[in-house]
């Protein structure tokens, strides 16, 4: 735009001789106001810039090109504009007005006390200007000084809520209790039945020790207005904080079922509560009491249905949290812990069909979820459909990047391919595993196993059967197992000890066991 203005300056040199011209003002001003109402900002800019070139001292062009540069971004030349054109027009009151802006958005606060006190002074009567200097005063924090303006502004228009409302601002800022109270009580006398008024003054007595008198504050409250959205919330608060757990949940829960609460705020002071007093003995119980009253009066949210499931799984009441959730997802089928939840439950029930069934439908709305690939995988092994317990297993550790979520798809792998009798991938399988969780002492165990019955890599079955009894002394399959791998590489002494040691330990009879003890005393010559 510079190099644009300075091009066209040269071009007039020829017609401008540095003297003032006013009617060449006139007719370049007159053009930039065109261009002004018709959005051309480069138009505008190019005819005021002219006509300021014939008359350097117009401040009109100054203040509508401070305007047009403003527009074009040009922020640093816009105040420079408007600073000329108040120099050289103060009384203009609108000049001073448009620099003030600049100082509030360039935080020159000093200079904008100033050009403020002396227009609140040239202009006692404009209210606004007084407005804006208390504004200013509070930005500031001169508390003093505003609460002197706020009185006269008081002055000159009537008390109003507004202005006490300032005056209660600057006092809580200041932390003047008396004053604070003085002036809630106050407008409590001239506004007897503001719940609001009564509510910010109880929530002063209470953060200053006075509960009797917050409590009073309350009452009034419920007296007022018995369906007040809020009171129950602001007595949870007052109840909590003041140590009375019973009748800060019973205020809970009568939130809760106040029909006139959103339901986004009752959500969200049963989070405060569960997160505050979740290592409460009662909590449990609260839940689902809280529970139980979201579902009575929403019963159309999912809200409710997911507090109870959750309360249901935790107490292991497999039955109850199904059909619970099953409620929920008949409100929302796209509910990802509705899904899970239904799902483990009914894992837990061994209703196996069913998981495999939901676990497939609930793929639908989380295709890239591996849960839910998992408990397909799972549910389709134990009804001995191994091809797609492999296919959803295989497709399912693709998505997650969890390291051990990653080793449980490859540890059931693993033993799906060795019940298929594929060694290969199996033993590939529980590589992976071990990748991702070297301490896997099942797949330790059964890997270092199959190794030894195959006569395969016999160091390594040993070095992974003797971790997994250190992990687990007293199990006697581990023990097993690192007796064969023994009796595998000849060390037939040692095997005979671990041998006795899972035989002790086992509480009924194994022919597997029966038979590795048989072999290796027979090697013993016993």
């Amino acid at each position: 735009m510079g190099s644009t203005i300075l091009s066209f300056a040269q071009t007039m040199q020829s017609e401008y001789d540095g003297k003032p011209d006013k009617k060449k003002n006139a007719t370049y001003f007159s053009n930039g106001l065109q261009c002004k109402y018709r959005d051309d900002t480069d138009g505008a800019i190019r005819n005021f810039e002219q006509a300021l070139r014939y008359m350097p001292d117009d401040a009109a062009s100054m203040f509508e090109l401070s305007e047009q540069y403003y527009d074009a971004g040009r922020i640093e030349d816009a105040f420079r504009m408007i600073e000329n054109a108040a120099r050289l027009e103060p009384e203009n009151k609108w000049y001073q007005l448009r620099l003030g802006l600049f100082y509030r958005n360039l935080e020159q606060y000093d200079d904008l006390i100033e050009l403020y006190e002396g227009l609140t002074a040239k202009y006692p009567d404009d209210l606004d200007m007084l407005t804006e200097l208390i504004d200013v005063y509070l930005i500031t924090n001169d508390f003093d000084k505003a609460l002197a303006k706020i009185d006269l502004l008081e002055d000159q228009m009537g008390p109003s809520e507004i202005i006490t409302e300032q005056r209660l601002s600057i006092y809580n800022h200041k932390g003047d209790t008396k004053k604070l109270m003085a002036e809630l009580e106050k407008l409590i006398k001239e506004n007897p039945e503001s719940t609001r008024y009564h509510s910010m003054l109880a929530q002063v007595y209470a953060e200053n020790g006075k509960n009797k008198e917050a409590l009073r504050e309350y009452e009034k409250i419920k007296e007022i207005s018995p369906d007040d959205p809020y009171i129950h919330v602001s007595l949870l608060e007052f109840y909590d904080k003041t140590g009375d757990s019973e009748k800060a949940f019973n205020e809970l829960l009568a939130a809760i079922r106040n029909k006139n609460l959103d339901l986004n705020t009752k959500g969200s002071i049963y989070d405060y509560w569960m997160q505050h007093h979740a290592d409460g003995k009662q909590i449990n119980e609260q839940a689902r009491q809280c529970g139980e009253a979201f579902v009575e009066t929403h019963p159309d949210s999912k809200l409710g249905y997911l507090i109870l499931g959750s309360y249901y799984i935790i107490n292991e009441n497999a039955t109850k949290a199904k059909e619970i959730y099953q409620k929920s997802l008949a409100i929302d089928s796209t509910d990802f812990y509705s899904w899970q939840n239904l799902i483990i439950s009914e894992s837990r029930l061994n209703e196996n069909e069913n998981v495999r069934d939901h676990a497939v439908k609930a793929l639908q709305y989380y295709p890239m979820q591996p849960v839910f690939y998992w408990y397909v995988g799972v549910a389709s092994a134990v009804l001995d459909i191994n091809d797609d317990a492999i296919a959803y297993l295989e497709k399912g550790r693709r998505y997650t990047t969890d390291k051990l979520q990653m080793a449980n798809f490859d540890a059931f792998l693993g033993d799906l391919y060795h019940e298929q009798g594929d060694e290969e991938k199996a033993f590939d399988a529980y590589e992976r595993t071990l990748r991702n969780d070297p301490d896997n002492v099942l797949v330790l165990n059964n890997y270092a196993y199959y190794l030894a019955v195959k006569n395969q890599d016999l160091d390594k079955a040993l070095e992974m059967s003797t971790k997994a009894i250190a992990a687990e002394p007293d199990n006697p399959t581990y023990l097993d197992t690192h007796a064969w791998v023994l009796y595998m590489r000849g060390d037939y002494k040692e095997a005979e000890k671990h041998m006795k040691k899972a035989l002790k330990l086992l509480k009924e009879p194994d022919e597997t066991y029966t038979k590795h003890y048989e072999a290796i005393l027979r090697k013993l010559k016993k």
